[in-house]
């Protein structure tokens, strides 16, 4: 019996020792796990990570940026920079293993370089010539307009010839941006070349640019010469022609032979720029059908200025077919003389006899936003000693008046006073609006128009504004500013043109509207001390700012701000438009002449509707001479077609230097102009906009 239980206790030691050794053996079989991973990077910075690990079913990321994940093989977006990326991974039996790595994210986005000014600079020998500069702007690291290197040529003004500055900036991570150039033009005579001609009767265009047409000379001396007189605001071009007089006869002249024949159903006529040396000058058109038996049709026009350019106007009528393939031009028709005269740009204009304007889209005669554009027969028009009709524009082709309908005045030459008369529903608020613009066409120089503003029922409370017409036998646009009074007041509009004289001319007017944002009142807040810009914040709402649709939509955004508020600008364009945002003569009696001010703003584009197709972003600044002078503005161009705008909030900075004359103070334009693409289009915000001294 005692030899069985030795047995038996040998065996269970036996069987115990069988246990242990086969439990060392099932931790050595236990899997090893082995973490890894590799990576691979996209150039916008996409990182996908490629689990490698084995033996593991749990994966921890730590990718070195405070975020983490637990994904096998997760994707994340980087910033460009540099990081250290943790994978610890384990099993169910508590095995883990770590394995890091470090990436680096490299900033592959160019800077933008835009000019300050225009690319191209016309000097004439002697001028100073000082750099408007650059600025640049990089997605990551901000600001690196200090980091622009200026190359290129050295201008010197002294010497004739065409100079080219060479702008290149590069960030921090090596990333070159696209030379932006300025070509600074420094010649005796500064003038436009020209871009474009033609003698087809159709397209007719005679710009010189080559020394074209054929000038058949009769008692005159023909010449294609470099334009003597480049300067004024009429014709920049480069070449005109020169016609010198012989002083033997009345009827000296020039022919022009065309090889096919002029269409006045498809064009309404024909226009051409004179330069002469004698005041009221005829100039007379003749056109003629070679070989005929001298068929012809003639129209005569007269210059309103000497020794300077103008564009005269000859509006032939259609007939049945093209009949008319040569043109005769007399200067100083009628007078034999010796004098040299110049002319320029001789072209057909406008698209037929009914065709070629540009139909009225809108009217309002509510007086807060009164816009009389003469789309209907409306409004009521009393008639003081005076005919009014509502008709054709008879010169929609300049640039002022494109419009179909204008309203005609035909005084009665009985008394001095002769005018037209508008009542109105509600009154004028001059607190909300500035006050009132109306586009004229007079056919006597220097017209006096008064714009008188009554309240209807009271005893004769008026107030009454009188501005003077600049130009003769053209659309030109009159402002009239009325101060805001305590409520409103008027409305009753009483018109006299050529005021205070009796005579019996016809006079044209169109869009008569409110403009502005007021005088100071509404809810418009006054500028912070050392500004001059109202709302540049556009916290105020539409109160401060002009908001011009032209095509496309100009809003205040109540969503989209860059800090200091909710509010920004906002502005949508589209094919053919050129919608903008404008506020209009600020700083009267403080903005100083011949000084240089700043303008800085930020500015984004949409990424959802970022700029297309030929949609560019222009900024403008006017020196503004007192209202009512009938002097012309100085207009100072920022930015001129860019094109290239972040979606990210872009601060911008521009200088410009006010003209002597600023009794009218200052005005700002934003403007986002869409060109000939049909998928032309964008959107962009613009706020902290800011106007101040240098």
């Amino acid at each position: 019996m005692k030899q069985l239980i030795k047995k038996s206790k040998i065996f269970v030691i036996l069987i115990l020792a069988i246990s242990f050794i086969g439990c060392e053996d099932d931790d050595d079989n236990l899997p090893v796990v082995t973490a890894g991973f590799t990576h691979t990077i996209s150039q916008t910075g996409v990182v996908r990570f490629i689990n490698t690990s084995t033996n593991a079913d749990n994966y921890s990321w730590d990718f070195g940026d405070e975020s983490t994940s637990t994904e096998i093989n997760p994707i994340k977006i980087y910033s460009p920079g540099v990081y250290t990326i943790i994978l610890t991974a384990s099993n169910v039996a508590g095995a883990s293993d770590t394995y890091e790595d470090t990436i680096m994210i490299l900033d592959s986005e160019i800077p933008l370089i835009t000019l300050i000014g225009d690319a191209t600079i016309n000097l004439t020998l002697g001028d100073t010539f000082t750099d408007p500069g650059a600025t640049a702007f990089d997605e990551v690291d901000g600001d690196l307009t200090a980091d622009i290197i200026v190359g290129g040529d050295v201008v010197d003004t002294s010497v004739e010839g065409t100079y080219v500055i060479t702008y290149d900036v590069t960030d921090a991570q090596g990333n070159e941006a696209i030379q932006v150039t300025r070509t600074v033009n420094v010649s005796a005579i500064v003038c436009t070349p020209e871009t474009s001609e033609s003698i087809a009767a159709a397209t007719l265009n005679i710009t010189f640019q080559t020394n074209t047409p054929a000038v058949f000379e009769d008692n005159t001396t023909f010449t294609w010469i470099d334009n003597p007189d480049p300067g004024g605001p009429v014709n920049t071009s480069c070449k005109v022609g020169q016609v010198i007089r012989a002083n033997n006869s009345p009827y000296d002249n020039i022919q022009i032979d065309l090889v096919d024949k002029l269409d006045f159903n498809t064009s309404e006529g024909i226009k051409m720029k004179v330069w002469s040396p004698v005041p009221n000058t005829p100039v007379l058109l003749k056109l003629e059908e070679i070989g005929n038996g001298g068929n012809f049709v003639e129209v005569l026009a007269t210059t309103s200025i000497v020794n300077g350019w103008e564009e005269l106007t000859y509006d032939f009528p259609a007939t049945a077919t093209p009949q008319f393939n040569k043109m005769v031009i007399f200067f100083n028709f009628n007078v034999a003389d010796g004098s040299t005269y110049y002319f320029d740009d001789l072209m057909v204009y406008g698209g037929g006899t009914g065709g070629g304007c540009v139909p009225e889209t809108t009217e309002s005669i509510a007086a807060n936003t009164l816009n009389i554009t003469f789309q209907s027969n409306t409004p009521a028009v009393i008639e003081d000693n005076t005919t009014f009709t509502w008709i054709d524009n008879p010169d929609f082709n300049g640039s002022i008046n494109t419009s179909c309908k204008v309203g005609e005045v035909i005084r009665a030459n009985n008394s001095p006073y002769d005018n037209i008369q508008i009542d109105l529903a509600d009154k004028f608020d001059f607190n909300t609006s500035e006050g009132l613009k109306m586009k004229v066409w007079s056919p006597v120089p220097n017209t006096p128009v008064l714009l008188k503003l009554e309240e209807i029922g009271n005893g004769g409370n008026f107030v009454e504004l009188l501005t003077t017409t600049s130009v003769v036998n053209s659309w030109e646009e009159l402002t009239f500013d009325f101060a805001a009074t305590a409520t409103p007041q008027f409305n009753k509009i009483v018109i006299f043109f050529n005021f205070n004289v009796a005579d019996g001319s016809t006079y044209y007017f169109d869009d008569l509207m409110v403009y502005g944002s007021g005088n100071g009142g509404g809810n418009c807040p006054a500028p912070p001390a050392g500004e001059f810009i109202l709302d540049g914040d556009f916290e105020a709402n539409a109160n401060c700012w002009g908001l011009f649709d032209n095509g496309g939509t100009t809003t205040i955004s109540t969503t989209v701000s860059n800090g200091g508020g909710t509010n920004s600008g906002q502005i949508q364009t589209a094919t053919g438009a050129n919608p903008g945002l404008k506020q209009e003569r600020f700083g009267v009696g403080t903005i100083q002449p011949n000084t240089t001010y700043v303008v800085t703003f930020d500015i984004k584009a949409d990424a959802a509707n970022p700029l297309v197709d030929g949609a560019v972003f222009q900024v403008f600044t006017f020196s503004e001479p007192a209202d009512g002078s009938g002097l012309s503005a100085t207009q100072h161009v920022l930015i001129a077609g860019d094109a290239n705008l972040a979606t990210a909030w872009t601060p911008r900075s521009y200088t410009f230097t006010t003209a002597g004359n600023v009794d009218g103070g200052v005005s700002l334009l934003f403007e986002l102009v869409c060109g000939g693409a049909t998928t032309c289009g964008g959107t962009i915000n613009i706020d902290n906009v800011s106007l101040t001294a240098q």
